[in-house]
């Protein structure tokens, strides 16, 4: 059970600790932290154009998690990306029209893991897709939708009949829909609100660390879609900017006016950028790795902390204990010199 009552708590990952528990496990290697469809790491990269096309989804793979393609490519493009990459991988698609063209070609390519992708997914063009692209795939294919941040939304997305919810509104490194609209919600709450559907969520959004990562999978995720923690590795796409002090990538969120620039010409009259572009360093092979690592160490060390072999059990035995803000400086190393 848990301690505090994350659902309506307006909670995110700084907010809270996780109480250790009694633990039974001799090694973290006797660990299971698989999860959502088999994922030996329930870990998907963000389907962002500066985060995953093949070789993201070929390394998320090796490393027992999955890749997500984006879709800001022409179908061609996007049937060989898809071709070259791991067979589970996800592929993108929106809402308008035009993308069942996508969908049908990519489902003909052999896709079967498909991600609609919408920033605000409690809409009727959202339902009008999801019964659109069911209708279809039949039960050919994985469906994941979102994002949403309510249960309400949650449930909504499940109704119209998508497989599993995409979880989490405004809290990205690059999103700035929260101080562009005022809308959002904390994203721990989030998660525990929308665990009650009954479908499997996905936590998009806030992971900042491996802790964070077990947050959202001990508040009710089945796995998490990272974006920054993945920026700038040495799979990412996009060029390397050599500079004085150093190598860098462009990370940037596929709401910012940077993106509407490249895809569309600029940004419509009526809407704002919801998402900024930034520079990374730009890291090599052996870092990216490790940082890969650090997630899957992190995790089964966190599941030990909890006395729990599996998911399952994790969810279950983790109690949640609401902090104050000195936490946040006291959770890091803080020896000087």
């Amino acid at each position: 059970m848990r301690k505090i009552n994350l659902v309506g708590s307006g909670l995110t990952f700084d907010d809270v600790l996780m109480e250790p528990q009694y633990n039974p496990i001799e090694s973290r290697s006797h660990v299971d932290i698989s999860g959502f469809l088999g994922l030996k790491t329930p870990v998907i990269s963000s389907n962002m154009d500066t985060i995953t096309e093949t070789a993201m989804a070929n390394w998320m793979h090796e490393n027992g998690g999955l890749g997500a393609l984006h879709r800001f490519m022409d179908i061609q493009r996007n049937i060989d990306q898809y071709k070259m990459s791991p067979q589970q991988t996800f592929v993108s698609l929106g809402v308008t029209k035009s993308e069942l063209e996508r969908a049908e070609a990519l489902f003909k390519a052999g896709a079967t893991n498909f991600m609609l992708d919408i920033a605000h997914a409690h809409s009727e063009s959202a339902r009008n897709a999801i019964k659109a692209y069911k209708e279809m795939f039949g039960n050919n294919a994985h469906l994941m939708a979102g994002t949403v941040a309510t249960i309400e939304g949650a449930a909504f997305l499940a109704e119209a009949g998508a497989d599993s919810i995409r979880v989490g509104i405004g809290g990205g490194s690059v999103c700035s829909t929260r101080i562009k609209t005022g809308f959002g919600v904390p994203q721990l709450s989030a998660i525990a609100e929308c665990s009650f559907v009954g479908r499997p969520i996905i936590a998009d959004g806030g992971c900042r660390s491996p802790g964070d990562i077990a947050k959202a999978l001990a508040a009710g995720a089945s796995a998490v879609i990272l974006g920054g923690m993945l920026s700038g590795t040495y799979y990412t796409p996009g060029s390397i900017e050599l500079t004085s002090n150093g190598a860098y990538k462009s990370f940037r969120g596929m709401a910012s006016k940077e993106v509407a620039i490249d895809k569309l010409g600029g940004l419509a009259g009526y809407r704002a950028a919801e998402g900024v572009q930034v520079r990374v360093k730009s890291l090599s092979e052996q870092e990216s790795n490790e940082i890969i690592q650090d997630i899957i160490g992190g995790l089964r060390s966190a599941f030990t902390y909890a006395g729990a072999k599996n998911l399952e059990e994790f969810q279950k035995k983790v109690v949640f204990i609401k902090v104050s803000g000195n936490v946040i400086n006291e959770n890091k190393p803080h020896k000087q010199g």
